[in-house]
């Protein structure tokens, strides 16, 4: 019975049609490769009126390395997390998306300093900074190594030569040379 029902192969199909087929798969797989953007998830965003009472998005990291974002209140630049009290100063303070955000790590009770971070980087060398810097003079050197100089013995030495042309168009062929 299988046999009796005709499968559509490539040749039942025109050309135009299979490149529309095609085409329309290589658009689908490019819609699938689209990068979603992050968004804390929807409990621990913080409206107005959590802004108004002091709350703050935390991303609290336990210990089995885990990330969750939750909502807190601060009161005396203090913080409780599962009735552990941790530090919520404004050196810890971070912003997302123009509300306040903290990394907290279950096993400290300093949250992830930023300032602390950019310093200690500097001082090891492994800021990201300096390396665009490099990297962006090493393209300029090369773009501009690329460029020709202009050479002015070639200019002069071709301006004498059309200078010697023009005198023998004016002269005739009565021009000799020695």
């Amino acid at each position: 019975m299988a046999e009796d029902i005709p499968v559509p192969t490539p040749k039942d199909k025109s050309l135009k049609e299979l490149m529309e087929e095609m085409l329309g798969n290589q658009k689908e797989l490019i819609e699938q490769k689209k990068e979603k953007k992050f968004k804390i998830p929807f409990f621990s965003r913080l409206s107005k009126k959590n802004l108004k009472q002091g709350n703050i998005t935390v991303a609290y990291i336990n210990d089995n390395k885990e990330i969750e974002f939750i909502k807190v209140p601060i009161r005396e630049q203090t913080m409780m997390i599962k009735d552990t009290p941790y530090l919520a100063m404004a050196k810890y303070m971070m912003t997302y998306k123009g509300k306040p955000f903290m990394i907290v790590p279950s096993w400290n009770v300093e949250p992830f300093n930023p300032a602390a971070n950019f310093d200690d980087a500097s001082k090891t060398n492994t800021m990201s900074v300096g390396y665009r810097l490099l990297m962006n003079r090493m393209k300029s050197a090369i773009i501009e190594g690329t460029k020709k100089k202009f050479n002015w013995l070639v200019l002069i030495g071709g301006l004498a030569v059309i200078g010697v042309l023009i005198y023998i168009a004016t002269k005739g062929s009565s021009f000799k040379i020695i």
